[in-house]
């Protein structure tokens, strides 16, 4: 890295102390190229569009989400220079300068042109952390040359306006009608003027030109389909491909006005797509300083960034930007290409602003490789799509969302290929692989990095147990996200650990933790003298998750062990539910950094004799997040990072837990689909506590205790669902069972203390959570009371004493 770049990692770093979080190990690779702006969109302030105005579409942590600070040195701490920061023209400016608003309107509304005081802090803050980080943040206007506006009536009211539940969220009309979109347009009666557009940056400019993180004004994301040449609406075909520059000259003229410093990027016609820069954007270049022109691509057929099967796509035999051949190995570098090669022509600067890496697939991998390589070669910005921490973002198929996993930091795979790209040095080891074998079975195990290697790294494997190593020495590849394998073939009824070390490691990279093998014959049976390694081969064998709160750690961004009284953000999956592209994670990634975020808490660690818990304050309280995706014929039909079960599939669940609260309701446990209402889950009801099915066509198993759970006494909750058999138990006795079949319905999360169904949080229990596991199959009788056995011993359950 050059000079520059060492000296904002070291600003970083002392962000990521301020706020309790630290990683060292990072250095230049060999060969680093020159500095070129490189960083990720920080999406989620952006999504609350759909429902606004007409509905409650607008509650931050829910429809919206503000990026942390955490998530800010975090990248910083990755090597990330500058980041983009997609916002959404209503919720900073409600009403738009020229309104003719009636008294109520503005009251509930705003006055014509302000700034939302909220929303314009979230910004500030963001831009005050990219500060205290050392890198800055492009401010990108996200609304595609399109407004949301209410219909004001001619006596300056909307009808049925109405004023939210909460101070934090925005006013609606009751009437869709009345609501409508305005479009930018140069004909007479347009709806969206250049005036709006030169006030809308006017107003940021003065506001943010001089704040240290600012990193440049992105004038409009993606404009597309505007109207004909004459009229005012949107149009799918024959746009007037004058407008856009015009409005961008203007808005270009008004901030340099006032701002002759920071770089202003220039969005181009049809979606900013990099292959059309050059041909549908009349007037381009523009006149102006320090402007950089914003393309946009993605590595799917369509470039559209909606496809994620790279078998699929190439079959499609077409792509963008160069019709009927199929997409290749070079296809987003000759995409981008289109559009270096006019900037050079032209000698003006472009920046790749949106591109996403598919996860699931090295061959995107490499795809995505060649094409940024190109873009630092030719001097050109690179930003991912898409970072952030709004919950759809998590698992999604192309992300930049950090995760969590073996107690560190999960790196999001497209950061390890843009450190490589930059030269960057630093990475993360774990491993993963099945843990029960049968006796003379090969087991096969990853050892796997995550970031960017340098060079070779060499480890060693050791088994102690009776079974046998297909080799004792690993050497992971230099490059980005390295991966070897290997088998372990156990002995009959073992319990084997395998240990790795390595000797001249770089400085603060750790191996993975050691791992079990079991092969025991008759876990149940093993019970009598070995509980925890019993439960624990019994949860090998059906792959299952563990997250005990021993586990729990401040955050999922280089936290630390989680004291009394701290906030728990991070718990790791100690069981077998994991796999690499699928670390069964258990996170919480809500934006507290300020009350304008809402009243939202996170659970905090409570330590009793020793045994640590999660405490949970009912509906106060969002608790941990496991995010995951499901298959989509033709876009995503095999997903890795998938939930082990769907409802219809056998499954269990087991939660140990206290009540604080005679009387507490809410969710323990749940399995579901985050946009669905259908579930598999553990809770209280009136302090009782119940085991619930709901299926997608409604049918309902609920099973309850008709006991209410005595105070601040841990307690084992177990559930399990096959085909024609539900049960519930508490402390090993059965409370009910059934005898439904489900109709199916693929899960795409699990959640421990709280729950989301049809977009919307769920209230969770009052009390502490010691331990959950989770997993598919149907377990024994035998084998569901050595796992209660356990995990009550483990919260100190007097029941299991």
């Amino acid at each position: 890295m050059q000079r520059r770049e060492f000296s904002k990692v070291a600003a970083a770093l002392v962000a990521m102390r301020a706020l309790g979080l630290e990683r060292p190990g990072m250095a230049a690779a060999p060969g680093a190229k020159a500095a070129v702006a490189v960083g990720t969109n920080l999406s989620g302030m952006e999504w609350a569009k759909p429902g606004l105005r007409h509905g409650l579409s607008s509650a931050p942590n829910i429809h919206f989400t503000v990026p942390r600070k955490a998530d800010v040195a975090y990248l910083a701490d990755c090597g990330i220079t500058k980041n983009r920061l997609p916002i959404q023209w209503e919720l900073l400016q409600p009403m738009l300068h020229d309104t003719q608003a009636d008294a109520a309107a503005k009251a509930a509304i705003g006055n014509p042109g302000e700034f939302h005081a909220g929303y314009a802090s979230y910004i500030t803050g963001l831009l005050d952390a990219h500060a205290a980080a050392g890198i800055r943040c492009i401010i990108d206007l996200h609304n595609y040359c399109r407004y949301q506006d209410f219909r004001y009536q001619a006596n300056r009211a909307v009808v049925g306006l109405t004023a939210p539940p909460s101070p934090l969220m925005r006013p609606y009309t009751q009437d869709p009608a009345q609501v409508r979109e305005r479009i930018f347009s140069l004909a007479e009666g347009a709806t969206l003027k250049i005036s709006h557009f030169v006030d809308f940056w006017q107003r940021a400019a003065e506001r943010w030109k001089n704040h240290p993180g600012f990193g440049g004004y992105g004038l409009m994301n993606e404009p597309h389909d505007l109207p004909r040449p004459g009229t005012v609406v949107a149009s799918t075909s024959g746009e007037d491909l004058t407008i856009w520059p015009a409005f961008a000259q203007a808005a270009i003229q008004a901030i340099r006005a006032l701002d002759k410093v920071n770089p202003i990027y220039v969005a181009g016609n049809e979606w900013s797509s990099a292959m059309a820069m050059a041909t549908k954007n009349p007037g381009f270049p523009l006149a102006g300083d320090n402007l950089i022109y914003e393309v946009h691509l993605y590595l799917d057929a369509r470039s559209n960034g909606h496809a994620f099967d790279f078998d699929t796509e190439v079959a499609k035999k077409s792509s963008a930007g160069f019709g009927n051949r199929a997409i290749h190995a070079n296809t987003g570098l000759d995409r981008l290409k289109m559009a270096t090669d006019w900037a050079k022509e032209k000698g003006v600067r472009v920046a790749l602003t949106e591109i996403g890496m598919p996860i699931d697939d090295a061959r995107w991998a490499a795809m995505f490789r060649r094409t940024i390589d190109h873009a630092r070669d030719a001097g050109c910005e690179v930003y991912t799509w898409m970072g952030g921490n709004h919950w759809p973002i998590h698992g999604y198929a192309i992300n930049h969302a950090p995760g969590w996993h073996q107690n560190k930091t999960l790196e999001p795979l497209v950061s390890g290929v843009l450190k490589a790209s930059a030269g960057i040095a630093q990475a993360t080891l774990f491993s993963d692989g099945p843990a029960h074998g049968a006796a003379g079975v090969p087991v096969t195990i990853a050892l796997y990095g995550r970031g960017n290697l340098a060079r070779p790294l060499t480890l060693t494997v050791s088994a102690k147990g009776g079974g046998k190593l297909s080799r004792t020495q690993l050497t992971l590849p230099a490059g980005p996200n390295s991966q070897e394998t290997f088998t372990y073939t156990p002995a009959a009824n073992e319990v084997a650990t395998l240990a790795y070390a390595g000797e001249g490691l770089p400085a603060g990279l750790l191996v993975p933790p050691p791992r079990k093998v079991f092969s025991l014959a008759d876990p149940v049976a093993h019970a009598a003298t070995g509980l925890p390694d019993a439960a624990l081969a019994i949860l090998a064998k059906y792959n299952a998750c563990k997250w005990d709160l021993a586990d729990g750690y401040s955050d999922y961004l280089l936290g630390a062990p989680a004291a009394d009284g701290q906030p728990v953000r991070a718990v790791s999956d100690s069981g077998y539910g994991s796999s690499p592209g699928n670390a069964m994670e258990m996170i919480n990634w809500t934006n507290t950094d300020s009350a304008a975020m809402g009243s939202m808490a996170v659970p905090v660690m409570r330590v009793k004799n020793g045994l640590k818990a999660s405490q949970h304050a009912g509906d106060k309280t969002w608790g941990f997040w496991c995010k995951k995706t499901v298959p989509e014929a033709g876009i995503q039909p095999n997903p890795q990072n998938r939930v082990p079960y769907s409802i219809e599939d056998a499954h269990f669940a087991l939660a140990v837990v206290s009540s604080a609260s005679p009387n507490t309701s809410g969710l323990v446990f749940e399995a579901s689909r985050a946009e669905a209402s259908y579930t598999s889950e553990l809770a209280f009801a009136n302090g009782q506590p119940m085991a619930r099915w709901v299926d997608a066509k409604g049918q309902t198993v609920m099973l309850a205790s008709a006991e209410k759970l005595p105070q601040n006494r841990p307690a084992v909750l177990t559930f399990a669902s096959a085909p024609g058999q539900q049960l519930f138990r508490v402390n090993s006795a059965l409370m009910g069972s059934g005898k439904a079949s489900f109709a199916p319905g693929v899960y795409n999360q699990m959640l421990i203390g709280w729950g989301f169904a049809n977009y919307y949080p769920r209230d969770g229990f009052h009390g502490n959570i010691h331990a959950v596991v989770t997993g598919k199959g149907f377990p024994s009788a035998a084998e569901l009371s050595v796992l209660e056995r356990y995990l009550g011993r483990l919260a100190g359950a007097a029941a299991y004493a």
